[in-house]
C-alpha cells in the first residue's frame, strides 16, 4: 500500500511523536510505501521505502505553526489524493482517511485541568488564543466529520469523543498501542542497571521509582512528589524527560534525580523497581507499557487510558484522582513493606505487556486499512 502519515513533527523524547516514528519503521519494514507530510523529522528517514515531504508552515508561534499547517497539509494531500490507498493524521489536521486520536481529546484534557488549577491558572485557560484553536480544529474534524475512521488508542478517548463531539461510535477503532518486547525487557536489568544507578550516584538496595514523560503538568510530577514526601521510607524518585516544575514542590526527604529527556530509555526502566506515572489526564500513555514489558509494577490514575488493562493489585494499582496523594503514597508504601511481592508482579507486568506486542497492534492496523481500501 502507498499510506501517508501526517505529523508536525518528530522528537524522540515525544510519546506521540515516538509511536509515529516506530509506526512508520514497522510499515516500511512491511514493504509499504511510507510518506511523512510534517514540518520537520528528526527520525532516520534512509529506508527506501520512507518518503519525507515538507508541509510549509510558519514556525516560532505555536498557534501560527498548528494552523499553517493544518491548512497546508491539507492542500497538499488534497492535490495527491489519488496517489495513496490511505492518508493517516496523527495530528489535529483537515483532511485524513483516518484521524488516530493519539493525543486524546483536548477539550476533556481542559475540563481536567481546569478543575485542578486556581484562578490564574483558570484565566491562563481563557485568554490562551493556542487552546481555542486546537479546540476548533478538533470540532471541525470531529463534528465536521473530516475522516472515514477514528482510531481511539483507548476506551476512555472513545467516550470523551462520542460525549464531547457526539460522533457515531461505529465510527471509532480502539486500538491500543503495541510496545518493543525485545527492546523493553526484563533482562535488561541484568546489563544496564548496576551502571545507570552508578551514573546517577543510587546505591544497588536503593528503593527507586522512575517516572518517564514530558509536560510535567499534565502527567502529574507534582503529585508524585508530594506523595514521596509522606513515604516513611528513603525512596529514590527518578524523572526522565522535560518540563516546568515548581522548585518548591521538590522534596526536602527523598532523593529525587531529574534525567532529561533520554534515547537510551529501556537502560532507566531496568534501572527501577515501581513505575508511577500520576497523570491529571493521558489517551493511553506508551511509558506503560514499556514500564510492563520492562517488568515493573504500574502505578497510574483512572484519568489514563492504559488503567482499562491494568487489573488492581496484579500488575500494579490505579488510583482515582491523581491528586489523591495519600493513596499513592499508600501504594508506594507497600511495595516497600511488601518487596516479596515485586517479583510476582514483576511477572505478572510482562505477562500483560505480551498481550501488547507491536506486531499485533500492526496486524490489526492492517486489517482497518484493508477493510477502508475494500469499502472506497
Amino acid at each position: 500500500m502507498k499510506i501517508a502519515i501526517i505529523r508536525k513533527t518528530y522528537t524522540y523524547y515525544g510519546g506521540a511523536e515516538g509511536f509515529s516514528g516506530r509506526f512508520i519503521d514497522l510499515l516500511a519494514a512491511k514493504g509499504h510505501e511510507i510518506h511523512i507530510f510534517a514540518i520537520r523529522w528528526q527520525a532516520d528517514v534512509s529506508h527506501p521505502n520512507i518518503h519525507f515531504h515538507k508541509v510549509p508552515a510558519i514556525s516560532g508561534v505555536s498557534f501560527l505553526r498548528d494552523l499553517t499547517f493544518a491548512v497546508t497539509s491539507s492542500v497538499l494531500l488534497r492535490k495527491q489524493r489519488k496517489y495513496f490507498d490511505i492518508i493517516q493524521t496523527h495530528d489535529k489536521t483537515l483532511y485524513q482517511d483516518i484521524y488516530r486520536a493519539g493525543d486524546g481529546c483536548h477539550i476533556e484534557w481542559l475540563r481536567q485541568r481546569w478543575k485542578r488549577t486556581g484562578l490564574a491558572g483558570k484565566i491562563s485557560i481563557i485568554c490562551n488564543p493556542y487552546h481555542w484553536l486546537i479546540l476548533l480544529l478538533e470540532r471541525s474534524i470531529l463534528r465536521g466529520n473530516r475522516f472515514r475512521v477514528i482510531i481511539a488508542i483507548s476506551n476512555m478517548v472513545k467516550e470523551n469523543i462520542i460525549r464531547h463531539y457526539g460522533v457515531d461510535p461505529e465510527k471509532i477503532e480502539i486500538l491500543y498501542n503495541g510496545v518493543d518486547l525485545d527492546r523493553f525487557n526484563p533482562e535488561n536489568r541484568g546489563k544496564y542497571r548496576r551502571d545507570i544507578r552508578q551514573s546517577c550516584g543510587i546505591k544497588e538496595k536503593d528503593f527507586v521509582i522512575l517516572f518517564v514523560g514530558s509536560g510535567f503538568e499534565r502527567k502529574g510530577v507534582k503529585y508524585l512528589l508530594q506523595a514521596v514526601e509522606a513515604v516513611p521510607e528513603p525512596v529514590t524518585v527518578m524523572i526522565v524527560g522535560k518540563g516546568a516544575l515548581n522548585r518548591g514542590a521538590l522534596s526536602s526527604r527523598q532523593k529525587i534525580i531529574f534525567c532529561g529527556p533520554r534515547k537510551d530509555i529501556e537502560r532507566y526502566y531496568a534501572a527501577a523497581d515501581i513505575f508511577v506515572f500520576p497523570t491529571m489526564y493521558e489517551p493511553f500513555g506508551n511509558v506503560h507499557l514499556e514500564a510492563l514489558a520492562s517488568g515493573l509494577p504500574v502505578i497510574t490514575t483512572e484519568n489514563s487510558g492504559a488503567a482499562e488493562i491494568i487489573a488492581d493489585g496484579e500488575q500494579g494499582f490505579v488510583i482515582q484522582r491523581p491528586e489523591d496523594t495519600a493513596s499513592l503514597s499508600e501504594k508506594v508504601n507497600y511495595f516497600l513493606q511488601r518487596r516479596d511481592r515485586l517479583e510476582s508482579m514483576s511477572s505478572k507486568a510482562r505477562k500483560l505487556a505480551e498481550e501488547f506486542s507491536n506486531e499485533r497492534h500492526m496486524g490489526k492496523v492492517l486489517e482497518l486499512y484493508e477493510n477502508i481500501v475494500s469499502r472506497r
